[in-house]
């Protein structure tokens, strides 16, 4: 959201606080602000056209122009036409450097002088346009341009999804009184100006059929306006946060709306048949071209404000043009709503539109924000378009917002928050924020939170309140203090167990990622693992529209975007949880939620370096599960979505199979953009927990190992980890492990063989081994190998 610094300075005194000083406010509140854009515009000045003629030798549209300075005239040449003759100008003396950069100097454009540049708004960071030279609407020659529109700040702000009284500038501005200790100068309801008769309850008649998607809808109706442009003030500041100014009436509800944070909307009063607004779900085949220039086909689930005849706007997300406020319109009707945030999300979410009153309506806004906004639109009018304000408007208002009281032991400020905040100090906060405090016999408050506040509802929330204006910044670090007369071993936290795989994972190079645990629903669809995929009501958008089901699409898209940046040789991992549809219930049962381990990295592009990235992944699984005091794993081939045939194992505990470990198939890695290969595993990790053994320290040997190594020559297709169960099976109680280094294939074995070196370790808990003890166990596992396995030994 921007966020005007002048517009502020309406509701707090901002004497002697600085664009940056109120930023830093302002976050240090909750109101994040993200990025300050300061436009100083005190070296441009007020110019005068007083002649306009086309450039006569330039190739390109140019015209130049004799601009009054005030104190001189000088020649100004513009790509633009609309700086006519009388027109009011800011100009761009050479040596001065316009607020978005560009630096001015004379030139010499085609035998013509130029001593300067006329400038467009988006030159001066005033809005996006740059159709035209920006005309005045007053000033005087040579004067500077901050005598009519003074220098600015635009801040970019963070408005969390729980304030939505803070995406207007009243709602900032109040906040920024608190933190700075100030007075607000304007009061949340403003008062009614409506005199004219008849009463507008007469004039237009309101009906609601749902009250759950609109719990208030007012109509208010002014007469006899002008329809024309808005005063400069508005459009600039409508300019400055992103909106276009369009005429007077449009502009009022748009400032209303930035000012208050209330979505209003003007409609044509002559066009709204029948004299009557109905608030009703949309019927089917019903259209509406809305203002957009768009024809939007309704859906029944979807809210629309409908006149006698026929819809006319989409409620919370875009009027139509039918009804639409034009030059010709001398009647309005004013609408100041208030629906349902998750109808209104879901309704933009499928015409895949956004607007700024969708996008505050989505928040949950109050329902007697609706007239203040609607009261504060009104005046506007009566005072800009010189519109009658009919008295007694429509409103119907079936279930009024309760009051919400809360009651506050004072003393659990300190508590909560860990220091002394004085009673006054407290008390005071709260009014400043808009609080009614009443002091009870008993000490403890009774607290009114203001009708704009619906986030708090609890003591601990009017703690926040006066904690984060306090300044979270003020409580001093401390050590903690005596608190147990003696300790005792506490069982470490899922986490902290697996601190020892993540460094496992680091020292093999890889990098922990956090992904979202929502991700595309179609794209678990076209990787074929949504069988068990739980879809979430009213997704943010459809990208993150269903829970994962598995870890790795989320790492390959990681390792695709660092390659988008330049990088190479990725190797990222996560653990967290995915979720699982229970069998034959996605509806009422919550989902599976096993925490797993997901492992991506590069593989190279050829079948030697997929092969090598393979064998070097089993190695983090089984340093992983080691350190993890987990038994060993084995191995089998296996075939599964994600994976490539053939180049994939299933990875086993025991006799429970915890995931998978392979190479990527290529349509995956070709769907995310990425050329080579990527290799990957995916494994359960509360099996291997369930099966770690508590580390306790224990003795060192006592007597010295043997080791030897055994080279195996065996038909290819023989798993190693078949050869490994034969070795161990015959190596008996003094075979202490065995494990596999090397696997040769080449000139030294025949062709559809290959050579699985073991590195084998002898050693007995009583006694120092002899060779000949070694050897005779050499000699009786070969003999096994050879008649299980048909091997050979090199």
């Amino acid at each position: 959201m921007k966020i005007s610094y002048e517009w502020l300075g309406d509701f707090v005194d901002l004497d002697g606080v600085t664009p940056n000083e109120a930023a830093d406010a302002l976050t240090r509140l909750g109101v994040e602000v993200e990025s300050l854009t300061v436009i100083d515009l005190s070296e441009i000045i007020i110019g005068k056209v007083l002649e306009q003629k086309p450039h006569p030798k330039s190739r390109n549209p140019l015209w130049i122009h004799q601009v009054d300075l005030g104190d001189r005239t000088e020649q100004i040449i513009a790509g633009a036409p609309n700086a006519i003759p009388g027109s009011l100008v800011p100009v761009a003396l050479p040596g001065t450097t316009v607020p978005n950069g560009k630096f001015v100097k004379d030139l010499n454009i085609a035998g013509f002088t130029a001593r300067g540049m006329l400038c467009s708004a988006e030159e001066l960071l005033l809005s996006d346009d740059h159709s035209g030279i920006l005309i005045l609407d007053s000033g005087k020659p040579g004067d500077p341009l901050t005598t009519v529109i003074p220098s600015a700040a635009i801040m970019d702000a963070e408005v969390t999804s729980n304030r939505p009284d803070c995406m207007g500038h009243l709602g900032v501005g109040r906040e920024l009184a608190a933190g700075l200790d100030r007075a607000i100068k304007s009061d949340f309801m403003p008062a009614f100006t409506g005199k004219a008769e008849p009463a507008g309850r007469d004039l237009i008649q309101v009906s609601i059929d749902d009250t759950d998607l609109c719990s208030r809808y007012i109509g208010g109706v002014i007469t006899g306006v002008k329809v024309g442009p808005s005063p400069q003030w508005i459009q600039r500041r409508l300019r400055a946060c992103g909106v276009r100014p369009i005429n007077n009436i449009v502009d009022i509800t748009n400032y209303v709306l930035l000012e208050y944070a209330q979505p209003l909307h003007a409609f044509d009063l002559a066009k709204l048949a029948g004299g009557h607004v109905h608030v009703r779900r949309a019927r089917a085949g019903e259209k509406l071209l809305c203002l957009d220039g768009v024809e939007r086909e309704l859906t029944a689930d979807m809210l629309v404000i409908a006149d006698a005849e026929k819809p006319v706007a989409i409620a919370g997300v875009i009027g139509g043009e039918e009804t639409a406020v034009t030059d010709a319109t001398t009647d309005v009707l004013l609408e100041a709503a208030t629906f349902n945030g998750p109808s209104v999300r879901q309704t933009a979410r499928a015409f895949g539109l956004r607007t700024e009153a969708s996008a505050r309506f989505e928040k949950g806004l109050p329902a007697e924000l609706a007239l203040a906004g609607a009261r504060r639109a009104a005046a506007l009018i009566a005072e800009l378009a010189g519109g009658a304000v009919h008295r007694e408007w429509a409103d119907v208002y079936p279930h009024p917002q309760e009051p919400v009281r809360i009651r506050l032991k004072p003393w659990l400020v300190d508590e909560v928050l860990g220091l002394h905040v004085p009673l006054e100090e407290s008390e005071g906060i709260l009014i400043k924020l808009g609080f009614h405090v009443r002091i009870l016999g008993d000490g403890e408050w009774d607290v009114l939170p203001p009708v704009f506040r619906l986030d708090v509802s609890i003591p601990e929330d009017l703690v926040e309140e006066v904690g984060r204006v306090y300044g979270y910044d003020r409580i001093p670090p401390t050590l903690p203090g005596r608190r147990h007369d003696r300790w005792t071993p506490s069982v470490p936290s899922i986490g902290r167990r697996l601190d020892a795989a993540r460094q496992v994972l680091a020292g093999a190079g890889f990098t922990e990622t956090w992904n979202p645990a929502l991700v595309s629903g179609r794209m678990l669809e076209q990787l074929r693992v949504a069988a068990r995929a739980l879809r979430v009501t009213n997704a943010l958008s459809d990208e993150m529209d269903t829970l994962r089901t598995s870890l790795l699409p989320s790492l390959v898209n990681v390792v695709a975007l660092n390659h988008d940046v330049g990088r190479t040789e990725v190797k990222v991992y996560e653990v967290a949880s995915v979720f699982l549809a229970r069998v034959g219930d996605k509806t009422t049962q919550q989902p599976e939620e096993p925490m797993r381990l997901g492992v991506v990295a590069d593989a190279g592009a050829t079948a030697e370096s997929g092969r090598q990235a393979f064998f070097a992944m089993k190695s983090v699984l089984d340093g992983c599960l080691r350190e993890l005091g987990s038994p060993s794993c084995t191995y089998q081939r296996a075939a599964t979505e994600l994976f490539h045939p053939g180049r994939c194992a299933a990875v086993f505990l025991d006799a429970r199979q915890l995931g998978y470990l392979g190479e990527l198939h290529p349509s995956v890695v070709s769907g995310a953009g990425l050329e080579g290969r990527l290799v990957a595993m995916e494994v359960d990790l509360e099996p291997v927990l369930d099966a770690a053994d508590v580390s306790r320290a224990k003795s060192l040997p006592r007597y010295p190992g043997i080791e030897r190594d055994l080279a195996v020559v065996v038909e290819d297709h023989l798993a190693a980890a078949a050869l490994l169960a034969t070795i161990n099976e015959v190596g008996g109680d003094i075979l202490e492990s065995a494990r596999p280094f090397d696997e040769y294939r080449g000139a030294q074995v025949s062709d559809g063989h290959k050579s699985v070196a073991f590195a084998l370790t002898f050693r007995s808990p009583e006694r120092t081994l002899t060779d000949a003890e070694v050897d005779k166990v050499m000699a009786e596992i070969r003999i096994a190998l050879e008649k299980k396995h048909g091997a050979t030994f090199r």
